[in-house]
Parts: C-alpha cells; sequence; structure tokens
C-alpha cells in the first residue's frame, strides 16, 4: 500500500489559512486535532561545514558552480537567505536536538569539558526533541554523522531506528566509517560516506511508504566537512575551472578595524586556497547527486507532496574570508551564514526567499508546529511558518542572537573559560564571542580585551568598516551593547555558576534585569 497523507493545509480554504497563521493561532487553534492523515512526513537534509557559496541557486555562488537537485528544492519551495545555525559541529546538533541556542543548552565546544565531565552530562537535563515526537505517533530516523560523542542516539527513546557515525569510531568522513545500527557493534561502512548514507535513507523512505504513520527523517551527511574528499567520480571535476573565475575574497587582506586574532592570522598562499576552492565544490556534487535520488524516492513512493523537505547545514565555512582558511567559527558571514531551503508545495509558495536572518532553534520550533506537538517554553526561537507562508513578512523578534564560547559548561565553566581563552590569546586564537543581528547591523564582542565589532550588512555586506571604531557611531554601539546584554540574559539557562553574560563585563552593567535561571521563572 502507498502511503498518502491528505493535508491539513488542503482541507483549509487558503484565505482562512493565511490568516490563521499570520495572527499566530494555527498552531493553538489545531495542534491538538491533527490526525496520523493530518500531520506531513519530514525529510530533513543536514550537511557538514556547507557555505551558501557552493549552491547555484544562491547568489553568493561562483558562476560556475552547478547543482540541479538542490536548486530544484529551492524553485519549488522557500530559500532562506542567512541562516545562522552555530559555529561548531556539535553545538550545531544540539541545537538541533534540543531547540537551544549553544549556550542555552550548555553544549558549546566540540568536545567534553576539561573537568573530564562528558557531554552527555551536561546537557542530560535537555531532553531531544524527537523523542516528543515519536511519542506522538511519528517513526523517528536518523542517519549519518551523530558526533555528540558519548550521548548516543536513543533507540527506543528519541528514535525508532538509527544508522549513525561519529569520530569516535574511526575519524574518517568520506571513505572508511564505522556505522552503528541501532545501537549495536559499529561494523565497516564500505564505499562513499554520502553515497552509502543515502542508501540506508532510500531504504527507509520505502519502508515507511507501506506504513500508516507519518515519519520524521533527520538524514545528516559528514560532507564536505574537512578534508574535503571528493568521490571518486567527482575527482578534477572542476579542476579546468581557470584561477581567475576562483577570486580571493578582498577580506582575505584586509585586516584594518579587525580583532587581534584576525589581525595576526597568517596568511596561506592563494594557490592552494583556489585548489582547496575546487575539492570542496567537488564534494558538493556528491550531496546534489543524492539529493536527487532522495526526491525521486519519493516521487516513485508517492511520498513526495506529503513530505516537507528541509536542507540545511551546521555552519558555513571560510575560504580566505577575513583570513580564515577552513575556519567555521568566526562571527562573520561567510563562516557562519549557510543554507536553508523548504519544500513543501502543499503550504508554502515556490521559488520564493525570504530575507528574514533566521537561527537553528527557528528550524525546531517549525517543526513542532508542522508535526503538531507543543515546544517546550525552555527553547529558543520561533516558528518559521509565518515566513514560510509569506516570505516578506517578519517574526516578531527585533535581535537575534549567536554565541561561541569555546567551551562546554560545566561546574568547573570559569577555569575552563578562563583556560581556554587564555590559550586563545597566547596562541593568537579566537576568543569566546558573543554576537547580535539588530536589522541590518551585526554586533560583536570577545572576552578578554572586550573588542567589538559593528558592520551595516546592508551596505557592508563583506564586513570591511567596523562602525565600533567610529566616533559617530557611538550611540549605536552603546544600543547594541545593551540589546546584545538583554538577549543574553533572556537566554541563559541554569548555570551552576551565575549567568552566562558574567564572561563579557563590559556588558554585565546594562542588563535590564538580573538573570535567573530559565527553569525557575
Amino acid at each position: 500500500m502507498t502511503f498518502t497523507h491528505h493535508t491539513l493545509a488542503s482541507r483549509l480554504p487558503g484565505i482562512f489559512k493565511l490568516l490563521l497563521i499570520a495572527l499566530g493561532l494555527w498552531t493553538l487553534t489545531f495542534e491538538n486535532r491533527l490526525t496520523a492523515a493530518d500531520r506531513p512526513n519530514i525529510l530533513y537534509i543536514f550537511t557538514d561545514d556547507q557555505s551558501v557559496r557552493t549552491l547555484s541557486c544562491y547568489p553568493d555562488a561562483y558562476n560556475w558552480v552547478r547543482t540541479p537537485n538542490i536548486d530544484r528544492l529551492a524553485k519549488e519551495g522557500v530559500r532562506f537567505r542567512t541562516s545562522y545555525m552555530a559555529p561548531f559541529c556539535v553545538p550545531s546538533r544540539i541545537g538541533q536536538l534540543t531547540g537551544n541556542l549553544p549556550h542555552a543548552a550548555r553544549g558549546t565546544f566540540n568536545g567534553d569539558e576539561l573537568t573530564g565531565k562528558t557531554l552527555a552530562d551536561e546537557i542530560r537535563s535537555h531532553p531531544f526533541w524527537p523523542q516528543k515526537l515519536r511519542e506522538s505517533g511519528y517513526h523517528t530516523g536518523v542517519i549519518g554523522k551523530w558526533h555528540v560523542y558519548s550521548r548516543l542516539p536513543a533507540v527506543g527513546i528519541d528514535w525508532d531506528m538509527a544508522v549513525y557515525w561519529h569520530k569516535g569510531m574511526v575519524n574518517a568522513y568520506y571513505y572508511d566509517q564505522k556505522v552503528s545500527l541501532n545501537g549495536a557493534q559499529p561494523i565497516d561502512l564500505n564505499g562513499y560516506s554520502v553515497d552509502r548514507h543515502t542508501d540506508f535513507a532510500v531504504d527507509y523512505l520505502k519502508q515507511r511508504a507501506k506504513a500508516d504513520e507519518p515519519w520524521y527523517l533527520w538524514l545528516c551527511y559528514s560532507s564536505p566537512h574537512s578534508p574535503q574528499i571528493p568521490a571518486n567520480r567527482h575527482v578534477e571535476e572542476y579542476a579546468a575551472v581557470s584561477d581567475h573565475k576562483i577570486p580571493i575574497p578582498e577580506s582575505f587582506h584586509f585586516r584594518e578595524g579587525k580583532p587581534n586574532y584576525v589581525q595576526k592570522v597568517a596568511k596561506p598562499k592563494t594557490t592552494s586556497i583556489k585548489n582547496l576552492v575546487r575539492r570542496y565544490h567537488e564534494c558538493i556534487l556528491s550531496i546534489d547527486e543524492n539529493v536527487g535520488r532522495l526526491t525521486e524516492t519519493l516521487r516513485q513512493t508517492g511520498q513526495l507532496e506529503d513530505t516537507v523537505i528541509i536542507f540545511a547545514s551546521d555552519q558555513g565555512l571560510g575560504m580566505g574570508h577575513h583570513g580564515h582558511v577552513k575556519k567555521k567559527n568566526a562571527p562573520y558571514e561567510a563562516t557562519l551564514n549557510s543554507p536553508l531551503i523548504f519544500r513543501y508545495p502543499a503550504m508554502f509558495p515556490k521559488n520564493v526567499v525570504c530575507s528574514e536572518p533566521v537561527i537553528g532553534p527557528d528550524v525546531v520550533q517549525t517543526l513542532h508546529d508542522l508535526t503538531g506537538i507543543n515546544a517546550l517554553p525552555s527553547m529558543d526561537g520561533e516558528s518559521l511558518l509565518p515566513l514560510l507562508v509569506n516570505p516578506a513578512s517578519k517574526l516578531s523578534r527585533d535581535v537575534l542572537l549567536m554565541t561561541n564560547t569555546r567551551t562546554s559548561f560545566s561546574e568547573g565553566i570559569p577555569n575552563g573559560v578562563k583556560r581556554r581563552n587564555r590559550e586563545a590569546a597566547e596562541t593568537n586564537e579566537m576568543p569566546m564571542w558573543s554576537m547580535i543581528r539588530s536589522g541590518d547591523y551585526k554586533y560583536a564582542t570577545y572576552t578578554g580585551d572586550g573588542f567589538e565589532e559593528i558592520y551595516d550588512l546592508a551596505n557592508d555586506p563583506k564586513e570591511l568598516s567596523n562602525l565600533a571604531l567610529s566616533p559617530v557611531h557611538q550611540p549605536l554601539l552603546h544600543k547594541l551593547r545593551q540589546q546584545a546584554a538583554n538577549e543574553l540574559i533572556k537566554t541563559q539557562s541554569g548555570f551552576s555558576d551565575g549567568h552566562f553574560l558574567k564572561f563579557f563585563p563590559h556588558l554585565e552593567p546594562l542588563a535590564k534585569r538580573p538573570g535567573v535561571p530559565r527553569q525557575q521563572e
């Protein structure tokens, strides 16, 4: 039997549905009435370190880039111009599992805390939201890169099916991976990882076509993460692209008005950057091919129009931008901004672009609305449903926050943070930072010397002119400091040693109210 849904969207008059969403009453009115036949399937494709520059449907892409299958998703759906998931791989994934910003979920570094307390211990108080989705009647699956270290996929709790790889099972992003099937001992995964992970996904989609309940599949490719190894069939696919078609970013040489770690970062040879760019984009070719395999499988099994397809990545990647090569955790657009595309013609318009900046927790809130479950009050972000239905609309928030702390939180966070940032200062690496978007303005500030940056992204999209150093813009600087302080207070979450804002002493006096752990509010 082929599995089909009669979506709720098809049952309501279009204008009435749009009005409900615009008024914010969609979830309130219908979430408790949704049945299995009303709720769409969700295919959430999540890549690793993929910049918007890699997709030909984005204006940032080189003119020789070709990604026809992903472009088709954009033509048949809504593409977001600016999406910040999180800096670093682990925090981004924790955000997609908890619905929190990294510092709020207390998981903000790629590893265990210096005290020896594991990341799993740190986030045990933050349940992974697929558990609730599964309890509501969805069949849930996860395939590919997991990367939350010692907290492995909980089959029978969060997931009905799990085929996962993480770095602890051989550091092999492309070939020679080992995967665990539903928690069993790891086995060798022969072949190219993107192809093999898709093989598992295709099998899952075919199996679910025979079932009655809706499904959610989080498919996490480990590409195009370093060391950027394309599939054998794509090696040197872009070798003929001449050097002049791979211009070095203007910000590669421009360091004026930048923080110390940018000033002192070594400049690699431009030839090596150009070769890396070719190889990086060759990795994308297999991702695009396999997106085509997935959509064709959905079409052949009669599930395509009943499935929300989301394409996203955990963060972007710098390729010489602001001096950073293969860096992803600086507070600049070139390293943070990653693709975000939604396809669901039953409810969303086609071939439109939304310019409203969004963050990772927004996606989780949206998934709650689409599947008819209630989001936890402790979750961050806003549902994107109003934007997906009307991409010209705005969210209710005025300020968007993102952080990078270089450590995970535990009882020893003060010493851990001090040590991490002392090491950063000594090695000219990046200290912890906090960033906000307020309209077209971006404000970033760092621990240690409290260095500050402001960029007018409408007029300075390459982030070359730091307005925080301009006497004329001091009133704006004070306003953005105030907004950053308030956002850090608002999103803090039950730290054992106080609130997150304390690591930015130049902002702390500006907070409008004292920090209170969120679960006590």
